[in-house]
């Protein structure tokens, strides 16, 4: 019970220090400070609260143009909205991830995410859409 008292402060220290990074519009510090506080919320388990977080850190990469991190941080998000069932959310976070990845041309990372997007799909009951995405990378 301490531990996560301790973790929860410390996520709301990486939060306040991205905040002020913000405006200072120093989006690839504010990025890691959020995707810190992404790593602490997962490890006490609280997926949405980290999906969310590493979600925000991928767009904030992604304003600093920083497309390895901004990549890496939208698939631990998808991965994660996969996790609590927000299909959806998570289709749409592999395929931006996918995007990031093709400009890096990191071809298996490209082709992980497309296959999630495409599980996605098929959790969603859209199996023609999964078919296709499915396609490009087979």
């Amino acid at each position: 019970m301490e531990d996560d008292l301790k973790l929860s402060e410390k996520i709301e220290d990486f939060l306040r220090e991205a905040e002020k990074l913000l405006k200072e519009n120093d989006y690839g510090r504010a990025a890691y400070q959020e995707m810190l506080a992404a790593k602490a919320a997962a490890s006490t388990r609280d997926f949405k609260t980290a999906a969310e977080l590493y979600e925000r850190a991928g767009e904030h990469f992604l304003k600093d143009r920083d497309y390895d991190f901004s990549s890496k941080n939208f698939r631990n998000a998808a991965k994660l909205f996969m996790k609590i069932e927000n299909f959806e959310k998570a289709k749409d976070l592999f395929l931006k991830a996918a995007e990031c990845f093709s400009l890096l041309r990191d071809d298996n990372s490209y082709k992980e995410c497309i296959l999630g997007a495409a599980k996605s799909l098929e959790k969603l009951g859209r199996t023609q859409e999964a078919e296709n995405l499915k396609k490009k990378v087979t």
